[in-house]
């Protein structure tokens, strides 16, 4: 019997508690699926950032020549 078929003998109640739990696990499908793309992009946006020297704030502080 096709999915179909199925979803025509369930009452209505039943169907829409098919629908919820089919829309639950594409949401959370595709929330996997952003999540991996994430920690990729972050993985690779970072690559590099270990060899970097590190700056104190004396060493970000701007110095003015005395005139």
């Amino acid at each position: 019997m096709f999915l179909e078929e199925l979803l025509r003998e369930l009452p209505e109640e039943l169907r829409k508690e098919v629908y919820d739990f089919a829309d639950y696990l594409l949401q959370k499908r595709l929330w996997e699926e952003e999540r991996a793309w994430n920690k990729f992009s972050l993985t690779q946006a970072s690559r590099g950032f270990e060899e970097e020297v590190v700056y104190t704030e004396a060493d970000l502080r701007e110095r003015w020549p005395l005139i």
